[in-house]
């Protein structure tokens, strides 16, 4: 009796249709197949939906005019020229030489000339800044202090 049923299992065609996890691999196959099917049907509607081709049209369209706007005002070279007018260059020192005085052949002047600020008659800022580093400083010790009294008198 045992051995007619162990020849059961061990019959071939009986173990290429059996699974021990999941059931029949013939229906499993069927249900991936299915789940692909659903998958792809979703993704085509999705991509397809109005409000993402109108998205997508408007996106592209931004872009193309920002790369226009781009190529008017001269691309890199010009955003690069606008930066170096906000900024000012060292002047070229002549390595060779051990003076510290510019050459005199040519000059290079960018941006606007350089002046110096007239020295302002007052208290300065930086006396503002630890003056009010220091009172925060002693409120939070104030604070911590009082906290800790509490935290004391509670026991």
């Amino acid at each position: 009796m045992i051995t007619g049923e162990t020849e059961q299992l061990l019959d071939d065609h009986f173990l290429e249709d059996y699974d021990d996890f999941i059931g029949n691999k013939k229906k499993r196959r069927a249900r991936r197949a299915a789940r692909k099917a659903k998958r792809l049907q979703r993704r085509t509607i999705r991509r397809s939906a109005p409000k993402r081709i109108e998205r997508r049209a408007k996106r592209k369209q931004f872009f193309k005019d920002v790369g226009q706007v781009y190529n008017d005002i001269g691309g890199a070279t010009a955003i690069g020229a606008a930066i170096d007018s906000f900024t000012r260059p060292k002047l070229p020192t002549d390595y060779s030489a051990n003076t510290s005085e510019p050459i005199s052949d040519y000059s290079i002047d960018v941006g606007a000339p350089t002046e110096t600020e007239e020295e302002k008659k007052g208290i300065p800022t930086v006396v503002y800044v630890l003056g009010g580093v220091v009172i925060v400083g002693v409120i939070g010790l104030a604070v911590m202090s009082s906290q800790k009294n509490k935290s004391y008198q509670s026991y």
